[in-house]
């Protein structure tokens, strides 16, 4: 059975024509999967195609948003399954990544270090956020900010007692979607490079371990997500997590200089 998938988005016309039986392009909103352009007030875009009967929405590579607007499609979505593709943090390589720490305590600190040309910042270091949160396995809170001459140095806590410090700066020679690197401070070290490609790798006193490389289009892992979702009804907490990273990655560059 094939699901009907409705895009503009040449990226994803591919990955539909690479999923033959699960995935059908389709003229039409109602009862697709509809791909949304992650541009400017995508948001709104999204919320006319939920209105227009789309069984779920993929958002490609979004810009950030306001929070009120994230709340609101959050609010108009309910149960239609709404999945984001933050090519910084692949759902693959974070669900690999849990698979491989879901049974270690909660780190003692993180650092983040995000770098990324001025447009693609704000994108950047709010999946920065995303990989610590997700290696501190709890929603983080901001403690103290200071920022100048585009640049921003920043602590934040985990509600399990992980410390983040965050380093960001612009950097116009870094690649579009920008370079982070997180690496915790633990018994278990766990290292996230992710730019053009994403790495990560554990290690302890047995050794250092990287996983495996995924080779699969960020827009095919999103649209696969996406087609699950619908016959599953399952409803991905993709929104909720981008509400997250997005609030704390717009107080930290908004923060005054110092």
């Amino acid at each position: 059975m094939t699901t009907p998938v409705r895009t503009d988005l040449d990226a994803y016309r591919v990955a539909v024509a690479e999923l033959p039986e699960s995935a059908v392009a389709s003229r039409d909103v109602e009862g697709a999967v509809v791909v949304v352009p992650g541009a400017d007030a995508w948001w709104v875009v999204a919320s006319d195609a939920i209105t227009a009967g789309a069984a779920a929405v993929v958002v490609a590579r979004p810009a950030v948003g306001p929070i009120e607007a994230l709340d609101a499609l959050a609010s108009l979505a309910g149960a239609v399954p709404v999945v984001v593709e933050r090519p910084l943090l692949r759902a693959d390589m974070v669900a690999a990544a849990g698979a491989s720490i879901e049974e270690l305590p909660a780190p003692g600190a993180l650092v983040v270090e995000c770098h990324a040309p001025a447009r693609t910042l704000g994108p950047a270091l709010r999946d920065a956020i995303g990989w610590a949160r997700v290696i501190a396995g709890t929603p983080l809170a901001p403690r103290t900010t200071e920022s100048w001459g585009g640049r921003v140095l920043a602590l934040l806590e985990s509600g399990l007692g992980s410390a983040v410090s965050i380093a960001v700066a612009l950097q116009p020679g870094a690649p579009s979607p920008g370079r982070l690197r997180i690496t915790s401070i633990a018994a278990t070290r766990v290292e996230v490079d992710a730019d053009l490609d994403t790495v990560v790798a554990v290690t302890d006193a047995t050794g250092r371990r990287i996983l495996p490389a995924r080779f699969e289009s960020s827009e095919r892992v999103a649209l696969r997500r996406a087609i699950s979702a619908v016959r599953t009804a399952e409803r991905p907490s993709d929104l909720a997590d981008l509400r997250h990273d997005t609030g704390l990655s717009v107080a930290l560059l908004s923060a005054r200089p110092a």
